[in-house]
């Protein structure tokens, strides 16, 4: 016997007040449903299937969003139960309500005529010794749910609310919808522990990363280039693991850049190199947050004062300039072969860390970011 889609929809206006009225609606579909279809008794219950699309076309005033939710708020309050997961346009819908299978069938007879929808049962608190039925179980399973996560999740849950002392309708929705929860945050977890790598001597920035600090935050390239080599050392050196490598560099250039730029505007005037220069105390604080050894930058001071003297040009910011090639010359020290490379390439190609020991035009040349 087929459902007659122009049939009028009769509910009762006591359970629509009780259980709200698009719920009384479906609950009532949901009964002309089981009237009309063969049914099949599984663990005391009867079950019925039907098509998601002939439930949507059954009521063409909603959509699969609100079925979905409105078979959830029936399942919570205890009178409805959903095997094979949320309701699914594309699935077969299989569902029975919450009373044993002699009832059902007898109130199914008298319901024909009456059109009446079952009722809940009473709510309750849960028992010390509470557990989810098998069905409960297998609805977990077919989210994918695993029954080993299941079962540790049974402790907690019952502590929790015989702790709280409040009645419901159905445990067992309870319980399935807060597994299920702590089930999608444990695999979000996992998901995200399995991202975190750690620090290679071959790391880049991405090119989103690099496009946020040069374009939205207008910091030199070749600036940001020299920062790679002192990042890596340093996040090496403490095995961390991380899946937010960019995120951490673009912090970690952004604060240099600030004091960078507060170097450049306390020099304005080109002037050439004294003999008895000296770097301003700001380069120590951005070589500090590079974890660059402030006597590693001492060391060169003799030699950056002895070649620019020699040189005689004029510049406006010696500070710049040395924390420059402080930076560079440390990525030599630490990762020769890298520095070389990559981040090197417009040095000589022959260095063994000591400026004299190579072309020291090459060594000392400018960059744009230090002009």
């Amino acid at each position: 016997m087929s459902l007659i889609p122009e049939k009028s929809i009769i509910f009762s206006p006591t359970l629509a007040a009780t259980l709200g009225l698009e719920e009384a609606i479906l609950l009532q579909i949901l009964q002309e449903c089981a009237s009309h279809s063969e049914q099949v008794a599984s663990s005391g219950f009867a079950w019925t299937s039907i098509p998601g699309q002939k439930l949507l076309e059954l009521s063409p005033f909603w959509n699969e969003q609100d079925i979905r939710r409105l078979t959830a708020s029936l399942h919570e309050k205890g009178l409805l139960l959903v095997g094979g997961g949320a309701f699914q346009t594309n699935q077969e819908f299989r569902f029975a309500f919450n009373e044993n299978s002699a009832a059902s069938s007898s109130s199914r007879v008298s319901n024909r005529s009456a059109q009446t929808a079952p009722k809940a049962n009473s709510a309750k608190t849960i028992g010390s010794s509470w557990q989810p039925s098998e069905d409960c179980l297998r609805q977990l399973a077919q989210l994918g749910v695993t029954n080993e996560f299941a079962q540790q999740q049974i402790p907690q849950f019952v502590a929790y609310w015989r702790e709280r002392n409040i009645p419901r309708h159905s445990w067992e929705a309870k319980y399935i919808k807060e597994v299920w929860r702590q089930w999608q945050q444990a695999e979000a977890d996992s998901h995200r522990k399995n991202k975190q790598l750690p620090m290679a001597s071959d790391w880049y920035p991405s090119q989103d990363a690099l496009n946020i600090l040069s374009k939205q935050g207008a910091i030199n390239s070749n600036f940001i280039e020299d920062a790679i080599p002192e990042f890596i050392l340093y996040w090496r050196g403490t095995g961390e693991v991380s899946s937010t490598w960019d995120s951490k560099f673009v912090q970690h250039v952004r604060r240099q850049w600030q004091f960078f730029n507060g170097m450049m505007n306390q020099d304005k005037t080109p002037k050439t190199m004294s003999e008895s220069w000296k770097p301003n105390e700001s380069v120590y604080d951005v070589l500090q947050m590079a974890n660059i050894e402030r006597s590693f930058a001492e060391r060169l001071i003799p030699e950056f004062v002895l070649y620019w003297q020699e040189n005689g040009s004029a510049q406006c910011s010696w500070s710049t300039k040395f924390l420059q090639y402080v930076k560079r010359q440390w990525a030599r020290h630490i990762q020769p072969q890298t520095a070389d490379t990559k981040y090197g390439k417009q040095q000589g190609s022959g260095s063994t860390g000591r400026i004299r020991d190579r072309n020291i035009i090459d060594a000392l040349s400018d960059r744009s970011w230090a002009s």
